[in-house]
């Protein structure tokens, strides 16, 4: 079935945004995007473009972010409103050196959307959000 491989695409795409993360390499992460894709951190900062999303994770993965690791969690849905649109639910939890274990606060959701052109998916969307308690 189509689906059953585009949906394994995915999240092997997923899989190479992990994989760069643990190298350090925001070049290699960016690379899973469209030219023209749309992040928004955790934090809420949104920032346009592969070359700005490679930029602000160079920085990141060089300073604050230097040595973590992105663990992969649960997809929880991966819907094709088009044959070449994807939507992706995920969560993940980025770990912290030395750590096995995902911390609370280092929980995480994402959406992402992508985009199958000349064969190929890249995400041209993601909205990451910090899972936590509620306000009192």
């Amino acid at each position: 079935m189509r689906q059953d491989t585009d949906a394994r695409a995915l999240t092997q795409l997923e899989q190479r945004q992990a994989d760069a993360w643990d190298r350090g390499d925001g070049d290699a992460f960016a690379a899973t995007f469209t030219d023209d894709a749309d992040f928004i951190a955790v934090n809420g900062e949104h920032i346009r473009t592969r070359a700005k999303i490679a930029e602000s994770m160079r920085q990141g993965l060089g300073t604050f972010m230097k040595g973590t690791r992105f663990q992969l969690g649960d997809v929880r849905l991966i819907r094709f409103p088009s044959p070449d649109t994807a939507i992706m639910v995920t969560s993940n939890c980025v770990l912290r050196p030395g750590e096995d274990e995902c911390r609370p606060q280092g929980r995480s959701m994402q959406t992402r959307v992508a985009v199958k052109r000349d064969g190929a998916w890249l995400f041209t969307t993601f909205q990451n959000t910090r899972i936590g308690q509620p306000p009192a």
